[in-house]
């Protein structure tokens, strides 16, 4: 068959992996295993696949390399980053796994999922964030791939939205099975979210709809969705629902759900007329953000013209955005990400928190003042500087010779 260069996906990873080791790592959520570990366990996982696929037995000698290169690259500044040539080739491999593990026709979605996550993971990296070795396409189609393969699962499941079909739209989710009443509306993350993001309403407008996956004519020989399933068709949002292989199969339930005192969090008030503009809630705190309120953890890619950047919170939750957003409870913790516009030369007036818990991510914005903003760009200009030896490109209009690329790692 020979679908794939498998000898040159284990160098192209070892090489990502060693880049990643010796470079600036990610934000590590608390209980969850090293990176380090979990590029191992991607690489073990693509590379025995795609020999199972070619209906060869994988070959242990590549991992154990894996392991070698990795030991002895360890902490040295010397090793040699992956060309552009080894980038394009191992996506390219990975973009054709993701097309052969569809066309099986089997249950492959774990193993695509495997090349998603590790694509998401050079996505954080810039040296490999690059249009020209199209990991953006991958990505993109490792997401649709499972998607597809989704919604052809004998799956049953309830699309709610609150707020009704004609508006104003709060929230709408995916929930495992039949959902019909009020009191199992209200035992579902799509409500409880609505209910933490927008403690002002006090009734809720609610519409279900039963759907089945493989295009079954009934809810015979399907299984409620699991929460892998729904983890998929929530990114997603509501246009899994124009997946083929969706069908409808009972509804709209319609009711009215009132939400009890105790439910909600009436300290939190939206601020301003416009604020249905904004893509996330908007919070207030009773003090602005201030460039000292935040410290650079990591540079995530360049999309758009923006250079992505995601920051730690060092300020207290409350006194900055009004409410506390993680718990130890809930072993939920926040990230907050914004970005350095090039085409300006600014960063961007908003900040996007997200609060990262073992169920759904709930995300919320805040307005940075023009003087944070300034003391902002100083600070990720100076993180660059000393990370990656290079400072924030100049916009345009500024650049003596005309536009530069931005730099993003050595290519060969």
């Amino acid at each position: 068959m020979n679908r794939f260069n498998i000898p040159l996906v284990a160098e192209g990873l070892t090489a990502y992996a060693i880049e990643r080791q010796n470079g600036w790592e990610r934000h590590q959520p608390e209980g969850a295993p090293p990176w380090q570990a979990q590029r191992r366990l991607w690489t073990d996982a693509i590379l025995q696949g795609m020999a199972r696929l070619e209906e060869q037995v994988p070959d242990p000698k590549l991992m154990e390399q894996f392991d070698r290169e990795l030991e002895q690259a360890g902490g040295s500044a010397a090793a040699v980053p992956a060309s552009l040539q080894l980038q394009r080739g191992t996506i390219q491999n990975l973009r054709n796994f993701v097309t052969a593990l569809e066309d099986t026709g089997d249950d492959r979605r774990r193993q695509v999922n495997v090349v998603r996550e590790l694509l998401e993971d050079m996505a954080s990296h810039l040296p490999w964030a690059s249009k020209d070795n199209r990991l953006d396409l991958a990505r993109d189609e490792a997401e649709r791939s499972l998607v597809r393969m989704t919604a052809q699962m004998p799956i049953r499941f309830t699309h709610i939205v609150l707020g009704g079909d004609t508006g104003p739209h709060w929230a709408s989710g995916f929930v495992s099975g039949s959902v019909t009443d009020a009191e199992t509306v209200k035992q579902s993350a799509v409500y409880q979210g609505a209910l933490r993001d927008h403690p002002e309403i006090t009734n809720w407008a609610t519409l279900c709809v039963v759907y089945v996956g493989r295009d079954l004519p009934s809810a015979l020989g399907t299984v409620d969705a699991s929460d892998f399933d729904l983890e998929i068709m929530n990114r997603t949002g509501d246009r899994f629902l124009d997946e083929r292989g969706v069908r409808w199969l009972s509804g709209p339930y319609q009711m009215t759900i009132a939400a009890t005192p105790e439910m909600a969090e009436p300290e939190i008030i939206p601020a301003a007329t416009d604020w249905m503009s904004i893509q996330y809630p908007l919070l207030h705190g009773n003090r602005p953000l201030t460039a000292l309120d935040l410290d650079v953890q990591e540079r995530i890619g360049l999309e758009d013209e923006r250079i992505n950047f995601c920051l730690d919170v060092l300020a207290d939750e409350k006194s900055v955005f009004g409410r506390q957003l993680s718990s130890e409870a809930e072993n939920s913790y926040i990230q907050a990400y914004t970005s350095y516009m090039v085409d300006t030369g600014q960063v961007d007036d908003t900040l996007d928190i997200v609060v990262r818990s073992s169920g759904e991510d709930e995300w919320f914005s805040c307005t940075l003042p023009d003087e944070t903003r300034q003391a902002l760009k100083q600070k990720m200009d100076a993180f660059c500087a000393a990370v990656y030896g290079e400072h924030l490109p100049e916009p345009p209009a500024q650049r003596r010779d005309g536009p530069a690329p931005i730099q993003t790692g050595p290519t060969m």
